[in-house]
């Protein structure tokens, strides 16, 4: 099946914004830690829902497409509560799902956007338990396959603390991001998200702070990220 373009995203995101600086600042960064250059998978998650990832993970990788050669592939990873079909204007199947239960191709699954060098995967649907999707490295199988054709993958992940499944990725992807919203998640929230992560062999790259503009109103009040580098070393 011929892949589709969809809109949706053309007057989402100013390239030269505050927000946008933020964001080109966490790639020099995650840059430093891994390879942008390789092939490469990272995954964008969260304690709890409601902090800003599957934003974050539109935004970098707009950044990333405009400011990298590299084919980039944003994957909605997050099949109980997908989100991305809806800013893409796509649907919501086939996609993730029906690929790890083997009822879909990659090319039916994938769309370009309006966006040069970007194309969008949706979550996809499932009639079956989404607990057992994702075992017997399937992700894992599947993210390999993806990178015949992109070089980035960016996966927008489920929260950590209400479900598994994100740690059913770690083995498929490089390193993670952890988003946290600046002065609204609890710190003891933060603190089991990042130790369910490490526990399971996460490699996180750092923390995201998100809307920090309510908490540093010096950017004007516009919401934007901050980034801290994690000091767990990348795995071997």
């Amino acid at each position: 099946m011929e892949k589709t373009t969809q809109g949706g995203v053309g007057n989402l995101f100013d390239i030269e914004s505050p927000m946008a600086i933020e964001l080109r600042r966490i790639m020099i960064q995650v840059g430093r830690q891994v390879d942008l250059d390789r092939k490469l998978s990272l995954m964008v998650t969260s304690a709890e829902r409601g902090e800003g990832k599957s934003l974050f993970s539109l935004h970098f990788a707009l950044v990333l497409a405009y400011h990298m050669p590299s084919r980039i592939l944003l994957l909605d990873a997050d099949v109980r509560r997908p989100v991305q079909h809806t800013v893409f204007q796509s649907k919501v199947s086939p996609g993730f799902a029906n690929l790890l239960e083997g009822k879909a191709s990659i090319e039916e699954s994938v769309s370009s956007t309006t966006v040069k060098n970007l194309d969008f995967m949706p979550a996809g649907t499932t009639a079956g338990h989404i607990s057992r999707l994702f075992g017997g490295n399937r992700v894992r199988h599947l993210i390999e396959d993806i990178h015949k054709t992109y070089d980035i993958v960016i996966l927008d992940s489920p929260p950590v603390v209400p479900v598994s499944d994100p740690l059913h990725f770690i083995d498929a992807v490089d390193g993670c991001l952890f988003l946290v919203m600046a002065g609204q998640t609890p710190k003891d929230v933060c603190k089991r998200g990042v130790e369910i992560l490490r526990s399971s062999g996460a490699n996180i790259l750092g923390v995201v702070a998100n809307n920090l503009g309510e908490v540093l109103p010096y950017y004007n009040d516009q919401k934007y990220y901050g980034y801290d580098k994690s000091r767990k070393k990348r795995r071997a």
